[in-house]
């Protein structure tokens, strides 16, 4: 049997269970999940922490002058176009999804006694700036070095060995799987906030199954044609035109809640962040457990299981850069950008003068806090509009970017194969979309992360020997 008959098999056999016993199911793996959440959350904090101090480690160190692919290796894309690829595939639909509604929720946080603004939103930040952008940077280095400078395939397996192992390659069957139920679970969050959208802005009488159907539908046709037509064509455009439409949108945002209070929110909760940051790394304080493991652990996990997805997109996109400075890159510019967007919507529902409606909104339905924050304004309508296209290209785009990622496991880039990863992965979002649980999306997204912890240890590892050996 070839890997990516096996990894076929697997991916579907795992979607089908899912299908027919979905409460079962999300019952067992949601007592895994809170077992391994109450027994490691030391470990996984701290993990995830390491990895980011070796990451600004190796910044800093003489290393961080080799290029990936070798002296001579040349850029493949512009430092725009590069920047535009990695937000995209890496976080962009989740922005939209909680800008609003992850600021407003924490500040019921019990870390955040004093019920602040301002720390609700580092407590955000910490959740997606440094830690998370560092956990993709790690995992997309260890994989563009092995390949580009050992000459080695693009694959998990290949940062253990040269051979194709049966063994070893056993991860990248799980890297498969995983990349498929991570991004099909996002697919299906960003669904239903498009429909509360729609049904925000147009009519309450629109949604339900056939709208989620035929939105899917839409989005399939749409990444089908961008994997189709290439990296250099279909990502790279969609992902330029992403960025294009996110700032716009954040700049009519900025300017109606006001560029001063934009900036203050931002550099007082970049201040409050960077205070909070040694803390929060590494002491889960005493009477938070549970607020930790639903929110701080939970998001480490997930961009654990979009790892081997995103690492081995952005490290394609990186040949003939420095180490410093794809490090530098990676983890810096997409976390200024996250802060500034979580400081103009989380700042801008706290100045709302329906800041009650709005809070009401997100803690009945995480998808109504956007769109009842927009409505506070007098272009709302347009901007929902404008937030909704904006949502749709950025989940086409991590769709896109997934099969892209997913061929190359396999290593068969057909058009076939990828046709065929396409039906799976809708296949898939098609049978969230019918149980429309985002408890059971959260689930599947974050079931292939366990392990990924090991194995993303392990690849750091082997990188941190071989590297030393060339010292």
């Amino acid at each position: 049997m070839s890997f990516n008959h096996l990894s076929l098999i697997v991916s579907v056999i795992g979607a089908g269970v899912f299908i027919l016993f979905p409460t079962i199911t999300t019952d067992v793996l949601n007592d895994i999940i809170n077992y391994l959440l109450t027994t490691f959350d030391t470990f996984f904090l701290w993990t995830i922490s390491l990895i980011l101090i070796i990451c600004i480690g190796l910044i800093l160190s003489p290393f961080s002058k080799n290029k990936l692919g070798g002296e001579n290796a040349k850029t493949e894309f512009s430092t725009f176009s590069w920047i535009a690829m990695l937000f995209a595939a890496g976080m962009g639909s989740g922005l939209i999804f909680w800008g609003v509604a992850e600021p407003i929720y924490h500040l019921n946080s019990p870390l955040n006694t004093l019920h602040d603004g301002v720390f609700s939103l580092a407590i955000t930040d910490f959740h997606w700036g440094l830690h998370a952008w560092a956990i993709y940077a790690f995992s997309g280095l260890v994989i563009g070095w092995f390949s580009y400078n050992e000459g080695r395939e693009m694959t998990i397996s290949a940062s253990f060995t040269k051979e194709n192992s049966s063994i070893y390659q056993l991860f990248d069957v799980l890297a498969v799987v995983a990349i498929l139920f991570g991004v099909a679970g996002t697919l299906a969050n960003s669904i239903a906030l498009i429909e509360t959208g729609v049904q925000s802005i147009i009519s309450e009488n629109i949604g339900g199954l056939t709208f989620r159907f035929l939105l899917l539908a839409f989005i399939s046709l749409v990444f089908i044609a961008s994997s189709l037509s290439g990296l250099n064509k279909g990502v790279k455009y969609l992902s330029n035109f992403n960025v294009a439409l996110a700032l716009l949108l954040l700049l009519i945002v900025a300017y109606l809640v006001g560029f001063g209070n934009v900036l203050n929110y931002f550099f007082e909760s970049s201040i409050a962040y960077i205070k909070a940051l040694p803390t929060l790394s590494f002491v889960i304080a005493e009477g938070s457990e549970s607020w930790s493991h639903g929110w701080t652990i939970i998001y480490f996990l997930w961009w654990i299981s979009w790892a081997p997805f995103t690492g081995l997109f952005i490290a394609r996109i990186s040949k003939g850069r420095t180490i410093r400075e794809f490090l530098f890159g990676v983890i810096l510019y997409p976390t200024i950008i996250t802060i500034i967007w979580f400081a103009t919507f989380g700042g801008g529902g706290f100045l709302a003068e329906n800041f009650k409606e709005i809070q009401t909104a997100t803690n009945t339905n995480y998808t109504l806090g956007l769109f009842t924050l927009l409505n506070n304004f007098g272009i709302g309508n347009i901007l929902g509009l404008l937030s909704i296209g904006l949502l749709t290209t950025f989940v086409i785009t991590s769709a896109d970017s997934a099969i892209y990622v997913t061929v190359l496991l396999t290593k068969k880039t057909s058009m076939t194969n990828k046709l065929i990863w396409s039906a799976v992965l809708i296949g898939i979002s098609s049978a969230l979309l019918i149980r429309n649980n985002l408890d059971l999306n959260k689930v599947i997204a974050i079931t292939g992360a366990i392990p990924f912890v090991l194995i993303l240890i392990a690849q750091g590892i082997k990188f941190l020997i071989v590297i030393n050996k060339k010292r």
